[in-house]
């Protein structure tokens, strides 16, 4: 920077440097999270069978009966309707027409790949950790025919990445604090919502889903410090190159 340090730079680069450590440290507990889950249902890699412990089975049995308790054809349809909004296919049509208004609006490849690598690195994973731990799904009562292992529930773990990603996207760039608050807290609800759709549906138990919560935690966070660490250089670089 030529004659000396930028005060504002060094700023700056302290306030990365303390977003870093602070996605470190959620990444860790977020981790021991989902290992104290996975050691509770004693679940391990190559396990043909999986035992809940009486705490999780005492927990998905009371949160089950809490979200299905009032089960009918009018909120089935809007659970079923919920439900789509964690799909390949809408996430997959969702992910291009926002990364397509980023590209004209930003016409930056930042944001487009932060999405694309929040999206599809989230459901690879998801399909990695089924075929590791092998939990069968329930089989009582299901509203939705699905087949295929069940933790972690695919829909609440890509459903926390890709719009958490998004979340973020709106967070940071949108100028009115209004529509900050209300559009990420609109997104944050609709990613509870498509974890319990899963439960209300028969097709996840809670713990499944909140196993799927955590794990996509991990991995958005993961994508978020990528994110700002690509774009905190890049500023570094085109400071240096005005300066």
């Amino acid at each position: 920077m030529g004659g000396g340090s930028n005060p504002s730079w060094d700023a700056k680069e302290y306030f990365f440097m303390i977003q870093k450590f602070r996605g470190i440290l959620l990444i860790i507990i977020l981790i021991l999270l989902f290992y104290k889950l996975m050691r509770e249902l004693e679940i391990c890699p190559g396990c043909l069978k999986v035992w809940a412990s009486p705490k999780v089975w005492a927990f998905d049995r009371t949160i089950t009966h809490l979200i299905r308790y009032h089960t009918n054809p009018e909120i089935t349809g809007v659970m079923k309707g919920i439900t789509l909004l964690g799909s390949a296919s809408v996430v997959f049509s969702i992910a291009m027409g926002t990364i397509s208004v980023f590209l004209i609006l930003r016409r930056q490849l930042l944001e487009p790949l932060f999405l694309t690598f929040a999206a599809t690195g989230s459901w690879l994973l998801n399909e990695l950790l089924k075929w590791s731990f092998h939990r069968p799904r329930p089989t009582v009562n299901q509203l939705l025919h699905i087949t295929g292992y069940s933790f972690p529930s695919a829909h609440s773990m890509v459903g926390m990445a890709f719009y958490g990603a998004i979340a973020y996207l709106l967070w940071i760039y949108l100028p009115s604090p209004r529509w900050r608050w209300f559009l990420t807290s609109s997104l944050i609800l609709l990613i509870v919502f498509i974890g319990i759709s899963r439960i209300y549906l028969g097709v996840h138990y809670p713990s499944d889903v909140l196993a799927g919560f955590i794990a996509g935690g991990i991995w958005l966070t993961c994508c978020v410090l990528a994110f700002n660490a690509v774009s905190y250089r890049t500023r570094l670089v085109r400071n240096n190159l005005v300066n």
